[in-house]
């Protein structure tokens, strides 16, 4: 059962567990108050849906292992965002018109803690390894976690390849070779359960179109829940205002009811939403 990854459970002692992470793998040993961890990374583009766990496996070979003390009994392997923003391009240049709004949906590696009940960490990484980009100027810029996935928008009233989940389906004649790789490309991300599935809403009620040629994302206001064994994080949603101002919000609208597993920081939330915000939309307006 999917649900498994991410609940809390009390492994046996001298016994070691694995996690099965879409390619990458982690493996968790407790003995007393002795506790042993290891990681076995993977590059983000080579990801391979298979993911599962915690089950009893047989010692990491050749990997480093992490040794932490504590007296708790209980731990559970928790998914976070990246503390770094994410940076992703559309794979063309989009314009949005006054008016009119797009969709983005997007599968960002998370940062995984072993955590007890008491919610200390024993270990903290990342299971899969990407590039750093500079993005913006050199003044007001920010160091991002480049992914290497291009974007398509979805538009309303647009019959396309994806079902309502984002995952592609039969894709029509008419779609071009780059395009139907792109899609299928972008469904092998969406297919792993080990990521964090994002749902970014950009709109346009100024008067000028935008173009949007590349996203950064901030996840430091994200929640994140389990749906049916699937990371999903809330809405982030970019709106251009008619008076010209620039706003970012994060909608939970579609969350409710679901099992929270990361509780995003509150403290000065309105103050970030501002100044985040015009960051956001001016980056991906390419100013």
């Amino acid at each position: 059962m999917m649900y498994r990854m991410w609940n809390f459970f009390e492994p046996n002692d001298s016994q070691w567990y694995r996690w099965k992470l879409d390619g990458a793998s982690l493996w968790m040993y407790r003995n007393g108050e002795e506790w042993r961890i290891a990681l076995n990374t993977l590059p983000f583009k080579h990801l391979q849906s298979d993911a599962g766990g915690p089950e009893p496996a047989d010692p990491p070979e050749d990997i480093p292992v992490s040794l932490a003390v504590s007296g708790g009994k209980k731990a559970a392997l928790r998914p976070h965002p990246s503390s770094i923003p994410y940076l992703v391009s559309a794979r063309n240049d989009v314009t949005i018109h006054p008016g009119t709004e797009a969709w983005f949906t997007i599968a960002l590696p998370p940062v995984l803690r072993v955590e007890l009940e008491s919610g200390y960490a024993l270990f903290e990484g990342s299971p899969f390894t990407t590039t750093s980009t500079w993005f913006g100027d050199k003044m007001s810029g920010n160091l991002c976690l480049s992914l290497p996935i291009e974007l398509d928008p979805e538009c309303r009233n647009e019959q396309s390849g994806a079902d309502s989940a984002g995952h592609a389906t039969s894709l029509a004649p008419s779609v071009s070779l780059g395009m139907r790789e792109s899609l299928e490309r972008a469904a092998q991300y969406l297919a792993c359960r080990s990521l964090i599935h994002c749902r970014i809403v950009v709109r346009n009620k100024s008067k000028e179109p935008l173009d949007v040629k590349r996203l950064a994302i901030f996840t430091d206001l994200m929640n994140v829940y389990e749906k049916e064994g699937i990371l999903v994080s809330d809405t982030v949603v970019i709106t251009g205002t008619s008076d010209g101002s620039l706003q970012t919000n994060i909608d939970d609208i579609g969350s409710k009811g679901l099992h929270k597993i990361h509780t995003a920081a509150k403290t000065g939330i309105n103050e970030v939403l501002i100044r985040r915000g015009v960051s956001f939309l001016r980056n991906i307006a390419g100013l």
